[in-house]
């Protein structure tokens, strides 16, 4: 019995106390190959990065760089346990994703910045432009105010200031025509020389009839011929005379507006019996 209990045990191993053979120490399993989240997070927080510096399309940096930090997490988590190699990949990638999303806030937080400023600029002188408008609007309403509309005997029209000062019988016209010669009396409120028949339209009627401009071989008391094409200075006021033809005895109607006014928005008028 002493003999069998001396007697070697195979391959070597020492004799354990009960003359059982320990069981041997398995050495732990080795990695599997590289992490591929590691790979993958590499790549989406690389990506991240480039598109981080580009205004807009940055916002999908973010995503890209929020989807590399999950990646490149689980690729740590399972490099540091063994499971996996791969750890600095890993690493990398985390910092690629994490540069992504810090890279892109800042560059968005700097275009917010300067777009506020843009538009605080743009309000500001919108602002003062809406007050200049508001003010030549007010001009403007005053000018219309003044110039628009039937002004009875006396008014203003855009360059200049009219009054029709009377209307009287005159001369007969060389067909030997009766005749009516209207006064004028005008300011000239442009900034250079100018004549009425620059300026003014003037015209009258009977029966709501145009009546024609007189011509006459002997010029009538108070009718002055070259009046009508005298040429006055900025603020210098002078007097018209023109004569129409008479179709009868009735009233006549004077009307001045603008020369190049058609639709007569502003007029002085007034009405004369004979």
């Amino acid at each position: 019995m002493s003999e069998f209990n001396n007697a070697p045990i195979p391959n070597g191993g020492p004799a354990a106390p009960n003359g059982m053979r320990p069981a041997p120490i398995m050495p732990s399993p080795a990695p599997q190959g590289t992490t591929v989240c590691g790979i993958v997070g590499v790549v989406f927080g690389a990506l991240g990065l480039v598109l981080s510096f580009i205004p807009i399309i940055n916002n999908i940096a973010a995503i890209f760089g929020l989807v590399g930090a999950v990646l490149a997490i689980v690729a740590i988590v399972g490099t540091f346990r063994g499971k996996k190699r791969g750890k600095a990949l890993s690493i990398v990638a985390a910092v690629l994703s994490v540069l992504a999303i810090v890279i892109t806030l800042a560059m968005q937080s700097a275009a917010s910045k300067a777009l506020d400023d843009i538009t605080g600029t743009s309000t500001s002188q919108s602002s003062s432009a809406d007050a200049d408008k508001d003010a030549k609007t007010d001009d403007s309403t005053k000018t219309d105010t003044k110039v628009k509309g039937e002004q009875d005997m006396e008014g203003d029209l855009t360059d200049m200031h009219v009054k029709i000062v009377s209307a009287v019988r005159s001369g007969n016209d060389y067909n030997n025509q009766p005749t009516v010669l209207v006064t004028y009396e005008w300011t000239n409120t442009t900034d250079k020389n100018n004549s009425f028949a620059m300026l003014a339209n003037p015209k009258v009627f009977q029966n709501g009839q145009e009546l024609d401009t007189a011509m006459y071989l002997d010029n009538p008391e108070g009718y002055d011929s070259g009046s009508y094409l005298s040429e006055l200075q900025p603020g210098a006021t002078g007097t018209v005379t023109l004569g129409y033809v008479l179709k009868d005895d009735s009233e006549i109607t004077v009307d001045v507006t603008n020369l190049l006014d058609f639709s007569d928005t502003a007029k002085v008028t007034y009405k004369f019996a004979i």
